[in-house]
């Protein structure tokens, strides 16, 4: 039992050695930057999975609920508790420690960058400016923005201001709002490209949410700013394959074994690479109600098929122009490792798994993450024009119909885009 919790925790820790403390400089008479700390690594952002007191807590509480609960008949989620111990707590877990993960490669635009919260809602809106559209995801309490600069109106608002210098990027500016709610924007152009680009992250300091209980200033600080990147690099390993609307990127060196109809519904890529074996399958939804790509279902089935609860697996919603896909990342150093991502247009469902070990690839764990993230759709600017939902059933509705959920943060998005 001791040597299995030390794996474990070598496992836990894998996705934070600290490389290097997040350092943000700030030129000489320039203001220090809002919730900047030294303490937390710079490489912290690459770790999907953050979970707070809070949410331990609120998983323990509803993992008694669930043993506690009396069941005549039991439900397939009861049978599931009984034959897995612990599967109540995982999932609820995993429901609380989700980040997001933007990506925006179309017209002039290439950008990544993620944030340690969940996605309950996504919008896409296009400033009055004419520069191009807004990428907006909401919260439990706080949201976030990318797309072109969006900082004029709150310059009305922000309490302080000022530049600052973080490796791959260049001209660097910050804003800052502390009131009811506290807002964060800031504005740069990455150093390979001529492109600027303006991010803004805001929202109420709530010590009691379990998705995410920093304060928005030190989100953006020490986890958003960090994070962001040229999707350039992936050219330098990788190539997009497409098929039919949907594209996809592989390795430069795997190669395409089969391409099959298993079951007579699914229509299968299958690549190998050394050390890793990729699919790619695409199945049409015409008679499905469900819409699997909601990130509960990927993890419900990761959690059934593999019964891998004590990996600390991470999982995300990934956002390609204005598209929310689920991503499930359980890593093991040096052993077989899984990715799946699951994204749909309004004709199929794709989903893309590799399966690897990265002791045996040329690639690492990071790099295999950040190419299946990115994947496309030739009508993209069809698909969200309207408000894409990370929710479902009653929890969905009570979001919809609260006086604050949707209109605060729609107001913030109005205001941003002019």
């Amino acid at each position: 039992m001791l040597r299995k919790s030390v794996i474990m925790m070598a496992v836990a820790t894998a996705f934070t050695i600290n490389v290097s403390a997040v350092q943000i400089e700030v030129p000489a008479g320039q203001p220090p930057m809002p919730g900047a700390d030294a303490s937390i690594p710079a490489n912290a952002y690459e770790n999907y999975r953050h979970i707070n007191e809070v949410a331990e807590k609120k998983a323990e509480s509803f993992s008694q609920f669930i043993k506690s609960k009396p069941t005549n008949p039991p439900s397939s989620f009861d049978k599931l508790n009984s034959e897995h111990p612990g599967f109540a707590k995982a999932l609820e877990l995993a429901d609380y420690s989700q980040s997001t993960v933007v990506l925006i490669h179309e017209g002039d635009k290439n950008i990544r960058l993620s944030v340690p919260n969940v996605s309950f809602r996504g919008d896409v809106v296009e400033t009055e400016a004419g520069k191009g559209p807004l990428f907006a995801v909401r919260s439990l309490s706080s949201f976030l923005v990318v797309g072109p600069p969006h900082g004029k109106e709150l310059s009305k608002y922000a309490e302080g201001e000022g530049k600052y210098n973080y490796p791959g990027l260049r001209n660097a500016s910050w804003k800052f709002m502390s009131n009811n709610s506290r807002i964060m924007y800031t504005e740069f152009t990455l150093n390979d490209t001529k492109t600027t680009y303006g991010i803004t992250y805001g929202g109420w300091v709530n010590t009691e949410d379990p998705y995410q209980n920093k304060a928005p200033e030190v989100v953006m600080s020490n986890y958003i700013i960090p994070s962001i990147e040229s999707l350039s690099s992936l050219d330098n390993y990788s190539q997009i394959e497409h098929w039919g609307n949907y594209s996809y990127r592989i390795p430069k060196t795997a190669k395409l074994i089969s391409e099959t109809v298993e079951d007579g519904v699914y229509d299968v890529r299958l690549y190998e690479d050394t050390g890793a074996k990729i699919r790619v399958i695409r199945s049409s939804i015409k008679d499905k109600k469900q819409d699997v790509t909601i990130i509960k279902i990927p993890i419900l089935y990761f959690l059934h098929k593999y019964n891998d609860l004590e990996t600390p697996t991470q999982y995300a919603v990934v956002w390609n122009n204005g598209i929310a896909g689920s991503l499930v990342d359980s890593y093991k150093p040096n052993r077989e490792s899984y990715l799946r991502h699951v994204v749909s247009d309004s004709v199929y469902v794709y989903s893309y798994r590799i399966n690897y070990d990265e002791s045996k690839t040329s690639y690492t764990h990071k790099q295999l993450r950040d190419m299946i993230e990115y994947v496309g759709f030739d009508d993209a600017a069809r698909l969200r024009k309207e408000s894409q939902w990370r929710e479902e059933g009653t929890y969905k509705e009570s979001l919809e119909n609260s006086s604050i959920f949707i209109p605060w943060y729609m107001e913030w998005v109005k205001l941003l885009s002019k």
